[in-house]
């Protein structure tokens, strides 16, 4: 599996856990129990926007970037590092 790979991610205007959506750029880490378990531990993606909409929490489609330990499923990703390259308003989009 590559170190790093581009994949896409929905926002609202906070994280799942709460959090506030980090800044383009900024790279947000997952450092809870490990291994990584899809849909349980760790910071997903999708590497088909239509994938990712099936997850999506809010409108905001994010393009991003995902590194470090990446384990990869059918429709999704996760990860222990993810990033905002680019985010778009996806709600006029249809």
């Amino acid at each position: 599996m590559p170190n790093t790979m581009n994949a896409y991610h929905f926002v609202d205007a906070t994280l799942r856990n709460g959090q506030p959506v980090p800044p383009d750029g900024e790279w947000l880490e997952y450092d809870g129990p490990m291994p990584l378990i899809m849909c349980k531990r760790g910071l997903h993606a999708s590497l088909h926007p239509f994938d990712a909409l099936q997850y999506a929490p809010g409108p905001i489609l994010c393009r991003v970037e995902v590194g470090g330990e990446i384990v990869q499923g059918e429709d999704k990703l996760v990860a222990t590092r993810r990033r905002i390259i680019r985010r778009v308003d996806a709600t006029d989009l249809c």
